[in-house]
């Protein structure tokens, strides 16, 4: 099995310039028979990868995919890679983030980074699963250990987010704003999100591991399947640039994970601090109708921002009400 995938990745690679390659050059080129080439684009295709098949043209990818490489990545990462110990691209694993809480924590004031063309078990928030074709997007974890919790570790979701939202806004992405807790949203549909675990002992050390999954040119059929999956509908980077160059996954790669490192370094340093004031400047629901399902029951109401620790408020009739999780849907104006 292993080398079956180790073949189905190399030939992954061999399309990534979207041009035709024949069933038997490919079937020289690595030793084995057309069948065999063939199996294991099936097994792509199963993943969720895109082939065509043309007869007497061979198989190509629909457009040029960037795969990711470690060294790409790391010669991108800037200020923040004065922070990353380590960064490790895998062709497929169970989940980034599962690996990584799994793993060695990284010392105090390191980060270490877990990236995947596919992930057979990734997870949204809620426990939803999250879609992940190999190429679409940029799916990655990292991972962060504070000597002792931080003050305001409540809103380290939202310093994250905003993290995300700074690097993906140098990258020259414009207009992306932060559904409450850590949604990226373009005009109400979502671009990618960001998932905080933590594993904390007491006063001691505290690990966090941060999931980040950006759309970045995703197959068409793909929307209807995440709508069906009760998320909101998608957008990638290919169509929120479409006027401009779009970035390529390697470079969107490495301004997350510096951006992230930067401001966990921060707040190591300082705690989360108050982040409302930046939060205001990228709120989607600011003053708009919405209900909230948390715990059972729906609170309905006007998004009033968020509080010091990352508290989503909600104005009702009778008052304010605060808001530490659930999902968030927008009510139709009237």
């Amino acid at each position: 099995m292993e080398l079956a995938m180790e073949l189905a990745w190399g030939l992954a690679r061999k399309l990534a310039d979207g041009r035709f390659h024949s069933g038997q050059s490919l079937a020289a080129e690595w030793g084995v028979t057309r069948s065999t080439v063939f199996n294991a684009l099936q097994t792509l295709r199963d993943r969720g990868l895109e082939i065509h098949a043309v007869r007497g043209k061979g198989y190509r990818l629909p457009a040029a995919v960037d795969w990711l490489e470690e060294e790409r990545i790391r010669s991108g990462l800037g200020v923040g890679g004065g922070y990353v110990d380590a960064v490790r691209v895998m062709q497929e694993v169970d989940s980034t983030s599962t690996r990584l809480m799994a793993s060695p924590p990284p010392p105090p004031g390191r980060a270490v980074v877990c990236l995947a063309e596919f992930q057979t078990g990734g997870r949204g928030r809620r426990g939803r699963r999250w879609l992940s074709p190999p190429g679409a997007g940029v799916w990655l974890s990292l991972a962060w250990q504070f000597d002792r919790p931080p003050e305001n570790l409540s809103a380290l979701g939202l310093v994250a987010g905003l993290a995300v939202r700074e690097a993906l806004a140098g990258l020259g992405v414009d207009d992306i704003l932060l559904k409450w807790p850590n949604d990226l949203v373009v005009a109400d549909e979502k671009l990618g999100g960001v998932l905080v675990e933590m594993r904390a002992e007491g006063n001691g050390p505290c690990l966090v591991v941060i999931g980040v999954g950006i759309n970045h040119r995703l197959p068409a059929r793909l929307a209807a399947e995440v709508c069906e999956a009760g998320g909101l509908a998608p957008v990638d980077l290919a169509t929120v640039n479409a006027a401009g160059a779009v970035p390529s996954r390697n470079a969107v790669a490495a301004a997350v994970i510096s951006a992230l490192a930067v401001r966990l370094e921060a707040v190591a340093r300082q705690g989360a601090g108050d982040v409302r004031t930046e939060w205001r400047r990228s709120d989607a629901l600011a003053g708009r109708q919405v209900v909230v399902e948390t715990g059972g029951r729906s609170i309905p109401g006007r998004a009033a921002g968020i509080d010091l620790d990352g508290a989503l408020r909600i104005e009702q009739e009778g008052g304010m009400v605060r808001v530490t999780a659930g999902d968030v849907s927008v009510r139709p104006e009237r």
